[in-house]
């Protein structure tokens, strides 16, 4: 069964779509748009749009069988949100919760930026800074560059929406993960025109399902390169990171030009 409502009908103060999968019922689903229509008292910014996909699966077998997810647009920020419980009730009261946390945390974030001064510090970098919009680096001769390596928070497989929700919910710029939509590692990054963008290798980025409010792009490199001549091609052009397929583990890994004109390289966790 699949039922989409909204909750202008319920004279909410969000108009949250919601969708239903499985044996929801009409008091769990009453209980939704009551928990979630008035999460916009967390922010001030405009909500742009909101959803939440209730689903639970018939099967004996599975402990936590009711899942609740949601999406909310705040002003262009995504925020986002999945649980899964035992019961519907127990689903919706925990999203109910998580979604709040993360909104509160994104208006202190707002505010915390509202409140630094307009120009950072030597090598000091700043999201949202206002001028230059992005800082980016101490400037470094590129033989002085040393690499730092860190393992990616991605340690299993996800879909681009819940990376989204863990990248956003970190305050990262990008974030590398397993795309189970695919097999295949990619890495989700702000666009500077506020869009999130999601680049895979090529063959994997033609066969990607199309999703709201990401723009899937095929990797600059579509066969597998050295560790060595992505250093020599940051080294070359200063790109602000680059996503590639490392020839010698075949797996995903961005490397970054850190605050400190320093690389960072992001590999697999494993």
């Amino acid at each position: 069964m699949r039922i989409v409502s909204s909750a202008a009908t319920l004279g909410a103060m969000i108009d949250f779509a919601i969708t239903t999968r499985g044996q929801v019922s009409e008091g769990q689903r009453a209980l939704a748009h009551e928990r979630l229509a008035h999460l916009d008292r967390f922010v001030p910014d405009p909500i742009l749009g909101a959803r939440a996909m209730l689903s639970l699966q018939a099967n004996p077998s599975l402990e936590r069988p009711a899942r609740a997810e949601a999406e909310i647009d705040v002003n262009g920020h995504l925020v986002c949100g999945r649980v899964a419980a035992e019961t519907m009730s127990q689903a919706i009261g925990e999203l109910a919760g998580r979604l709040e946390r993360q909104l509160d945390d994104f208006d202190k974030r707002r505010m915390a930026r509202q409140r630094r001064p307009p120009t950072p510090g030597d090598g000091e970098w700043r999201h949202g800074a206002w001028s230059p919009p992005r800082p980016s680096y101490l400037p470094r001769p590129a033989p002085e560059r040393q690499l730092i390596r860190r393992k990616t928070f991605a340690l299993n497989a996800m879909e681009p929406r819940r990376a989204l929700a863990e990248m956003l919910d970190l305050d990262h710029d990008f974030y590398l993960f397993r795309d189970s939509l695919t097999g295949d590692d990619a890495v989700l990054y702000r666009r500077d025109d506020g869009k999130i963008g999601l680049i895979g290798t090529p063959d994997a980025v033609r066969s990607h399902p199309v999703q709201d409010g990401i723009v899937p792009q095929a990797s600059r490199n579509a066969s597998p390169i050295t560790l060595d001549a992505a250093i020599e091609e940051m080294n070359a052009l200063s790109h602000r990171f680059m996503f590639f397929l490392d020839a010698d583990s075949g797996r995903g890994e961005v490397i970054y030009m850190r605050y400190d004109g320093h690389y960072g390289l992001i590999e697999p966790a494993v």
